[in-house]
């Protein structure tokens, strides 16, 4: 049985932020992949629920920066889940899409955590 995914926090002392990046220079490279759920609306303003697969890149207070294999919208509520990784629980984020570009490994998108995620 192949074993579970760990969450590796990877620390880079290079790594500061850019300049234009509209986070602060506390971004930490983070290596992994985690289950996420969009929320996307549709023409019936019923909203449908849609499971993604994210590989994480980076984390700051502010946000995430994920690669996905299908775009997802801009201003599209996510659901990410991190599953428990030894003693320490699990938890759950929420946020919205902020940006989506095409990349030679997918689409990587950025995600601003909303307020309650900080709670």
């Amino acid at each position: 049985m192949p074993s579970p995914a760990t969450l590796r926090l990877v620390e880079d002392p290079a790594t500061g932020g850019l300049p234009f990046d509209r986070r602060g220079p506390n971004r930490h490279n983070l290596n992994g992949t985690v289950t996420a759920i969009q929320t996307v609306p549709t023409s019936s303003r019923a909203h449908r629920s849609q499971i993604c697969s994210l590989n994480l890149l980076n984390i700051s207070m502010g946000g995430l920066g994920a690669i996905a294999s299908e775009p997802i919208g801009v201003d599209t509520a996510i659901t990410i889940f991190f599953p428990p990784h030894g003693p320490e629980r699990g938890m759950n984020m929420f946020g919205r899409v902020v940006r989506c570009t095409r990349k030679d490994q997918g689409h990587e998108i950025g995600i601003a955590f909303d307020a309650r995620s900080a709670a």
